[in-house]
C-alpha cells in the first residue's frame, strides 16, 4: 500500500487539469460566442462542465481508497470524518462567498426593486448558500457563487459516506463489476429520462444555456450526482483490491482513455448535453483515475512534477474563486474603460486566478484547515479522520 500511495500525487496534477479545463470553460465564454469560435476549440473548452463530473468520480474514489478499509462506522468516526471534511471544504468556500457578495448583494437589491413579486427566489440563497443547501432548489443552485453548487452536491455525498463505505468496501470483484453497471445506467437514466419527456419542452436544445427548471433540477440536484460518486467509491475498491500489483507503464490504455475523453468533448455538440453533463463519460474518469497512479509512464511523472503538485493542491481555491474573481475582475475593467475580451486582459485574470488560488490554498485553506482540526481535538481529545490525498470538495 505503500508505494501505491507515493504515486497517488498524479492524480493531484489531473485534479489542478480538470479544474483548469472548468475555469477556461468560464472564461471562454467571456471572450467568445458560440458562432465566433472555432469549432474544435468552441466542443473542447465549451464543455468544461464535464470536469465537475470528473470531480464528482475523483472525491467518490479518493475517499474510498481512503476510508474503505476502516469505514468510520461509530458515532465518533462518522463525526470525526464530518469534522474532516468540513475543514477540507468550507474556509475555501466562506472565502468565494465573501469575494461574490458585493455583486450577489447589488442583483438582490436591483431584484427587489425591478422585480419584488419574484425576488424572493434570488434572496433565498441568502440562508441556503451558507448553509450549503442551494442546488436542493433550482432557482437557487448557481445564486452567490455560482460554483459553489457542486459544494453542496458534495456536502450530501461526505453526509452518506460513512453509510455506503461499510456496504461497499466489502464487495468483491464480481459485484463490483455489476454494482459499476447497475450505477452507470441509473447515472444516465434520468438525463435519459428527460431526453425522452422533455419537460421544459426544449425540442432538444436542451443546454447550459438554455435550461428549463427540470434541466435545472436535473444538473444539480445532488440526489442526481449521487451515481457519478458511488462509481468513484466503487472505483476506490477496485483499485484497493489490486493495490499489491507492482506499478506499471500503460501507456497505450491511458493514450485511448485520453482519446475518448478529447474526441467526446470535441464532438460535444453532437453529444446530447443532459447525458453529457450528467455522467456520460464517469466510466472514463474512473479508468483514468485507477490507472494514472499504477503508471509509471511519461504521463503519470508531468501530472506528479512540483509544479502540478503545488497547482493541484490549490486546484479546490482556484474552482471556488475563479467565477467571483472573474466578474469582480470585470466590474474593474468597466470602471477603467477597458474590454475584458482584450487579450492582456484574458493573460492577466488567468495570471490573478492562479496567483490568489496558491495564495488561498496556503495562507486560508491550510490554516483554517489545522485550526479546525485544533479546536476539534481541544473539545473531544480526539483528531478528526485525516488523509494525505485530500479529495476536491
Amino acid at each position: 500500500m505503500a508505494s501505491s500511495r507515493q504515486h497517488l500525487d498524479a492524480l493531484t496534477g489531473l485534479r489542478f487539469l480538470a479544474a483548469a479545463h472548468v475555469v477556461a470553460y468560464h472564461v471562454y465564454h467571456l471572450v467568445f460566442t458560440a458562432t465566433e469560435a472555432p469549432p474544435g476549440l468552441h466542443g473542447l473548452i465549451g464543455s468544461g462542465y464535464v470536469g465537475v463530473s470528473f470531480f464528482f468520480v475523483l472525491s467518490g474514489f479518493i475517499l474510498g481508497y481512503n476510508y474503505l478499509e476502516r469505514p468510520p462506522d461509530t458515532r465518533e468516526a462518522r463525526t470525526a470524518f464530518w469534522v474532516a471534511r468540513f475543514a477540507r471544504v468550507y474556509p475555501i468556500y466562506a472565502l468565494g462567498l465573501a469575494i461574490a457578495a458585493p455583486a450577489y448583494l447589488k442583483s438582490l437589491l436591483t431584484a427587489w426593486t425591478v422585480t419584488p413579486d419574484t425576488a424572493w427566489r434570488e434572496s433565498a440563497a441568502l440562508v441556503l448558500a451558507p448553509l450549503l443547501l442551494q442546488s436542493w432548489v433550482h432557482w437557487t443552485a448557481l445564486a452567490w457563487n455560482a460554483a459553489g453548487w457542486s459544494l453542496a452536491v458534495e456536502a450530501v455525498f461526505y453526509a452518506a459516506f460513512p453509510f455506503l463505505a461499510g456496504r461497499l468496501g466489502r464487495l468483491g470483484p464480481k459485484a463490483l463489476a455489476v454494482g459499476a453497471l447497475a450505477v452507470y445506467a441509473l447515472a444516465l437514466s434520468l438525463p435519459g429520462l428527460y431526453m425522452l419527456v422533455d419537460p421544459d419542452h426544449t425540442g432538444g436544445t436542451a443546454s447550459a444555456y438554455n435550461s428549463g427548471p427540470w434541466m435545472l433540477t436535473l444538473r444539480f440536484n445532488p440526489l442526481a450526482r449521487l451515481p457519478e460518486f458511488i462509481l468513484g467509491i466503487l472505483a476506490g475498491r477496485y483499485f484497493l483490491l489490486r493495490a499489491s500489483e507492482a506499478p506499471r507503464s500503460r501507456p497505450v490504455v491511458l493514450s485511448v482513455l485520453g482519446v475518448i475523453v478529447i474526441a467526446a468533448l470535441m464532438g460535444s455538440p453532437f453529444l446530447p448535453f443532459p447525458l453529457l453533463h450528467n455522467g456520460l463519460l464517469a466510466p472514463v474518469f474512473a479508468g483514468l483515475i485507477v490507472l494514472l497512479p499504477r503508471s509509471r509512464g511519461g504521463v503519470a511523472r508531468v501530472l506528479a512534477s512540483r509544479p502540478l503538485l503545488l497547482l493541484g493542491e490549490a486546484s479546490y481555491a482556484l474552482y471556488i474563486l475563479h467565477m467571483p474573481v472573474m466578474f469582480a475582475w470585470k466590474s474593474v475593467l468597466k470602471r477603467l474603460g477597458a474590454s475584458p475580451t482584450s487579450a492582456w486582459a484574458v493573460v492577466a485574470l488567468l495570471g490573478v486566478m492562479g496567483v490568489l488560488s496558491v495564495l488561498a490554498y496556503q495562507r486560508v485553506e491550510k490554516p483554517a484547515r489545522e485550526w479546525i482540526r485544533a479546536w476539534w481535538m481541544g473539545r473531544t481529545g480526539q483528531r478528526p479522520v485525516t488523509t494525505g490525498l485530500q479529495p476536491r470538495g
